[in-house]
């Protein structure tokens, strides 16, 4: 009995022997690997670059990396990007058929308004002669063509178009007027003033309203070589 006592002793001390080494050697790997995980937890957090690890690269090696990359001088100024050039296009025929249209309503304006319509009212002579006026300037613009020359054409376009609004005001003003105090015959002269406006508007505000259309399109503006927004 004592001796098989004695042997069983001993296996269970070994037993327990061994036990123990094993946790050991798993708390020094466990140790390890914590300390493995702290190292590679500080170099994320501080990432050096290739050229300045030891491990990778001499320290001649990174000084010549670092004097290769270009440094921008202090007082140099950012050059401006240059704006595309835009190309005119000649072939367009439309900005002469206006011009030419313009010219000829400018003369036909300025003999109704002399020999036609006379007024010897300042500012309603004012205004008619406004209209001739707007008519040349947009066809001198239309015919010169580029940039500046679209730029003239569609502002005096808009000032004529401006000038017959106004002048349609006025005519339907008159008209109320004439309506509203000389009776039947005021109401004729009423009726007549609608006429006059329907011929303003075909006559003298339809070719405004069609060019300035025409300069403000993508062909209008490639044909005067202006960058499109």
């Amino acid at each position: 009995m004592v001796v098989l006592v004695i042997p069983r002793t001993m296996v269970a001390w070994g037993h327990r022997h061994r036990d123990r080494g094993d946790d050991g050697e798993r708390r020094d790997h466990g140790d390890r690997t914590a300390r493995t995980r702290c190292r590679l937890g500080e170099e994320r957090l501080h990432v050096p670059t290739i050229a300045a690890r030891s491990s990778l690269c001499s320290r001649k090696m990174a000084t010549r990396a670092a004097r290769s990359k270009p440094t921008p001088k202090p007082g140099a100024a950012a050059t401006p990007t240059p704006r595309p050039a835009v190309h005119r296009d000649t072939r367009d025929i439309r900005r002469w058929i206006y011009g030419g249209l313009d010219g000829v309503c400018a003369i036909v304006y300025a003999i109704a308004i002399c020999q036609v319509i006379p007024n010897r009212l300042p500012s309603a002579a004012v205004h008619l002669w406004s209209l001739p006026l707007a008519t040349l300037v947009m066809a001198a613009g239309t015919l010169r063509g580029g940039p500046k020359g679209w730029w003239i054409a569609v502002v005096a376009g808009s000032a004529m178009l401006l000038s017959v609004f106004l002048l349609i005001v006025r005519i339907l003003i008159s008209a109320v007027f004439l309506a509203g105090v000389h009776g039947a015959f005021g109401k004729a002269a009423a009726t007549f003033s609608l006429v006059m406006v329907a011929l303003v508007i075909e006559l003298v505000a339809l070719l405004p309203i069609v060019q300035v259309k025409y300069l403000m399109t993508r062909a209008g503006r490639h044909a005067y070589g202006v960058l499109a927004s």
